[in-house]
């Protein structure tokens, strides 16, 4: 086999990535790249003549094919970062995504005293970013995750094993707070608030590549709040609060719907793109 060096093999993957509309084809192949040969993204940028191994570019080349067919990078590689932490990520839940760090932030504004014990319930969990992210800054917290995905709870257990928070969290198959019981000082959800008619306007790497049971929420993109609000009204605490997420132009019907089944809105927060990401609820 012709010795290819990192430079040569990462330019004609960038070629190949951007050809077919790959959003940013340089950092995917760079990210491909640091995996396939088990190298630091310092190392790929500092010495591109370095010749890969063929073993490495044999691994290389095949996913950098699967990313063509537009398959997520996070799936190639098996993982994503979010809140500076590592998760698994599979076909069986949603990336986590940046703009709901903003949630975390929320959420975390409104624990009083971080050192004291909270009650922390995430419903409809997927890989467990949001409770996982919450917990770890709350060292004297316990969280209960909830999915009605036994694939996606599985997902969900090994990152609370991944970032050590396995000890405090407690994983249930419930659809949304049906099977839960007890009441909890902080209730975080990100529900599916995508509606049908928007399907054929995702990219591919979500529509072909994501569960589609963690997108959509019927004609509207709002039958999930429906269904959770009356469970997050019973399952909180007098003084505790709900940090719930949703998509754009929705907080004004979210606050609406949540009003109706007795919380208090009490504020919203923007993501990064200005973006009604974000927003706090209380009885």
């Amino acid at each position: 086999m012709t010795e290819i060096t990192i430079g040569v093999a990462l330019e004609a993957a960038i070629a190949r990535l951007s050809a077919v509309g790959v959003d940013n084809p340089r950092m995917d192949a760079r990210l491909l790249l640091c995996h396939s040969a088990c190298l630091e993204l310092a190392n790929i940028i500092v010495d591109p003549n370095v010749v890969l191994a063929d073993e490495c570019f044999r691994k290389f080349e095949t996913l950098v094919e699967r990313r063509e067919k537009r398959e997520p990078v996070s799936h190639l590689i098996g993982e994503r970062e979010f809140w500076s932490l590592p998760f698994i990520v599979t076909a069986d839940v949603l990336d986590p995504r940046p703009a709901s760090e903003t949630l975390i932030e929320a959420a975390l504004d409104h624990v009083r005293d971080r050192s004291e014990p909270v009650s922390v319930l995430d419903l409809g969990t997927g890989s467990g970013c949001l409770l996982i992210a919450v917990l770890s800054e709350l060292p004297g917290a316990r969280g209960v995750g909830v999915d009605t995905s036994e694939a996606a709870l599985v997902i969900a257990r090994r990152n609370a094993e991944k970032n050590l928070v396995d000890d405090c969290t407690t994983f249930v198959s419930s659809s949304w707070g049906r099977s839960v019981s007890g009441s909890f000082d902080l209730i975080l959800s990100n529900p599916p608030y995508i509606s049908e008619s928007e399907r054929d306007d995702l990219e591919p790497e979500v529509a072909m590549y994501e569960p589609a049971s963690a997108l959509f929420a019927g004609k509207d993109g709002l039958s999930a709040y429906r269904e959770v609000a009356p469970d997050i009204l019973r399952l909180l605490n007098p003084d505790g609060v709900a940090a719930i997420e949703c998509g754009r132009d929705q907080m004004t019907t979210v606050i609406e719907i949540f009003d109706d089944a007795g919380l208090r809105h009490v504020e919203t927060r923007c993501d990064l793109d200005g973006i009604e990401r974000s927003g706090v609820f209380c009885r």
